[in-house]
């Protein structure tokens, strides 16, 4: 009977931890804000973004595409310690394990932020890659748009939107 009982509270724990957990995902129009990672993008008009769906503390938002392209916004330590933007670019590309030739990594800016930008074709799909860092430390901020190649020109116009828009705001 105890171990019946157990597992019945074991159950019911579980679930009303899923439950909480979903309950945390929302929508977002217009500007999303994360103050813990110091930074704010403005959602282009007509879109909305997705956030609280990740395991662990907010980091960022998703924006689906109707080209069903998505971009991803977010913040993080700078835990693998890259020098500069551009190293930051050139590691994570290296982690799309994609033979092509088609890669470029070019010094940009992320809203006022110096930064990189780096862009990689694998097959029909596209990668477009913004990191910058926050001045004096701290976090690192990235945007990344996955596409195909027959939408990626409407969708970096987007990206480019959501790009212009990054925004450094105070930093809990």
């Amino acid at each position: 009977m105890c171990s019946r009982t157990l597992t019945t509270g074991v159950l019911l724990l579980m679930i009303a931890c899923a439950n909480i957990a979903s309950a945390q995902v929302r929508s977002i129009e217009g500007t999303y804000r994360n103050p813990a990672l110091g930074y704010s993008i403005q959602i282009p008009r007509g879109l909305k973004g997705i956030t609280g769906d990740q395991d662990g503390p907010e980091r960022g938002v998703k924006i689906s595409l109707p080209s069903r392209g998505q971009i991803v916004v977010f913040g993080e330590p700078n835990s693998l310690e890259f020098k500069s933007p551009e190293d930051g670019v050139r590691e994570e590309l290296k982690l799309e394990h994609c033979e092509s030739a088609q890669q470029e990594i070019l010094p940009t800016a992320v809203g006022k932020l110096k930064g990189a930008r780096g862009r990689l074709v694998c097959g029909d799909r596209v990668l477009n890659l913004f990191l910058a860092f926050r001045p004096q430390g701290g976090p690192i901020y990235w945007l990344r748009l996955e596409t195909t190649q027959a939408h990626e020109l409407e969708d970096q116009t987007v990206l480019r939107t959501v790009v212009g828009g990054f925004k450094l705001i105070h930093w809990k």
